[in-house]
């Protein structure tokens, strides 16, 4: 019984050894037919606008020689430019879809799909149907006329599709204060709970100081402006969301920080309280509103004593 045991076992060992191989062999051999550039661009492009089009709306990035516009109003976010480039150049193709599957997943290209083309000049040198699936986690691309692939940048296990879905504002750059701080005149801390509390922060002689306080403690200030220099909104609302917070962006803020250049521009920043659709705070930059993280927002809600050399 023994010895029929082991046979058994043994016989078992090679027939899925046999199958092993076989798959091994028809998947090498099935992705060797397959051009891993299919989707690609040149790593040495010169693509100076994108556009992003589906049932939800378009979105158009444009390069004007110095910086990429959203929809030639907003400038965008660069770090998201460059991984949208990264995403492109390292996408491979993975496996032809077939069958009922591949029919389903057109069905959802033409429902849901973005239509991607992008323009060296007047000539587009990559158009392409993106779209994942409803757990969002796999990605397909297809080509004009061509079958729609499973897409994978290989090594990593990442939603492909995610920097293709960006709505307008996810692309805009998120920087609050953006502008040449070179420039910089006075930048107004309003507390309207405590105005007795308010300061502000001049250059003078190529040094910050506050009007306000005989001695400043320069640690706390440099500390407080890099704060105030690397502030990012989480994210910019949409007309509806801006209906929905409406009660709390006509109330009083607790905090206003004005910041005005050499030549009188100003940007001010109010922050009204905690958002009731999300868990940071809502605030407006200039008049857009905003969501800003409550940990960004800590270091900058900083009283005139607290920066009083002692």
């Amino acid at each position: 019984m023994q010895e029929n045991r082991n046979l058994y076992l043994l016989i078992s060992l090679i027939a899925l050894s046999l199958i092993t191989a076989f798959v091994l062999i028809w998947n090498s051999s099935d992705s060797a037919d397959i051009d891993k550039s299919l989707f690609k661009i040149a790593a040495d492009n010169k693509v100076d606008k994108i556009q992003f089009e589906s049932a939800k709306g378009k979105v158009e990035l444009t390069f004007n020689g110095s910086k990429w516009l959203v929809n030639n109003q907003h400038e965008a976010d660069a770090q998201m430019v460059t991984v949208f480039f990264a995403s492109l150049l390292q996408s491979e193709p993975k496996r032809e879809l077939t069958g009922a599957f591949r029919d389903s997943i057109q069905q959802r290209m033409k429902q849901t799909g973005i239509q991607v083309k992008l323009w060296e000049g007047d000539a587009i040198v990559k158009e392409m149907t993106v779209v994942g699936n409803e757990p969002k986690t796999e990605t397909y691309f297809q080509l004009p006329g061509e079958q729609p692939y499973f897409v994978t940048i290989p090594g990593y296990r990442v939603y492909v599709a995610s920097i293709f879905e960006l709505t307008a504002n996810e692309w805009r750059d998120k920087r609050i204060f953006n502008f040449n701080w070179q420039n910089f005149k006075s930048l107004k801390s309003h507390l309207p709970a405590d105005s007795a509390q308010d300061f502000t922060v001049t250059l003078a002689n190529g040094l910050f100081g506050i009007e306000e306080v005989a001695v400043t403690d320069t640690t706390k200030l440099s500390q407080y402006l890099e704060s105030i220099f690397n502030l990012r909104a989480d994210r910019f609302l949409t007309s509806e969301e801006i209906q929905q917070e409406d009660s709390l962006l006509s109330g009083k803020p607790i905090m206003v920080l004005t910041i005005q250049d050499i030549a009188k521009h100003q940007l001010r920043l109010s922050v009204m309280g905690n958002s009731k659709k999300s868990s940071g705070l809502i605030a407006t930059i200039n008049q857009e509103a905003i969501i800003l993280q409550p940990r960004r927002f800590e270091p900058l809600f900083r009283k005139r004593s607290y920066f009083v050399l002692k």
